[in-house]
């Protein structure tokens, strides 16, 4: 049996809460210095509105993300799903769930261990097109809980299939 992903979430731009394990609702610092610098440390796996499963352009980058990795020795990934929660609500964040864990699952297959994925969800701050969208990023060190709270990075995104 597999080991839950640890989930966490951004809520509004810059508090960011633990949604699982042990330490469930005890905010987490993150900062731009725990990604590693790969060619890409940030990349955007898109999918259809409305959609749980990745474009055909996503699948093939899905792909690629374990080449990456083993190159550039990330300790961890972070999946990180965009949420307009004023738009559809509870449904927008299970819908980013969803797909969280597909692209999650498909990083599994990859022989990624699952204790190296962490699920986020963030508000999208209103940008229509940022719903349909996962924001892949490469982490250097484990995160640690703290009680002051920062900004996930603002590194600019790659679009799908582009590595």
């Amino acid at each position: 049996m597999r080991r839950p992903l640890t989930r966490l979430a951004f809520l509004g731009f810059s508090t960011v809460l633990l949604l699982s394990g042990a330490l469930a609702g005890a905010q987490t610092r993150v900062s731009p210095s725990e990604y590693v610098s790969c060619p890409r440390a940030r990349l955007s796996i898109y999918f259809a509105s409305g959609e749980t499963t990745a474009t055909p352009e996503a699948l093939a980058l899905i792909g690629r993300i374990g080449e990456t990795a083993a190159d550039c020795q990330p300790d961890g990934i972070d999946l990180v799903a965009r949420v307009d929660s004023r738009v559809d609500g509870d449904r927008a964040l299970a819908l980013a769930l969803a797909r969280l864990s597909e692209v999650a699952d498909d990083l599994v297959e990859q022989g990624i261990s699952v204790e190296r994925i962490r699920v986020a969800a963030q508000a999208s701050g209103g940008t229509a097109s940022a719903i349909n969208q996962i924001d892949v990023l490469f982490r250097k060190s484990a995160v640690e809980v703290a009680d002051d709270v920062v900004a996930p990075p603002a590194n600019p995104t790659a679009p799908s299939g582009a590595i």
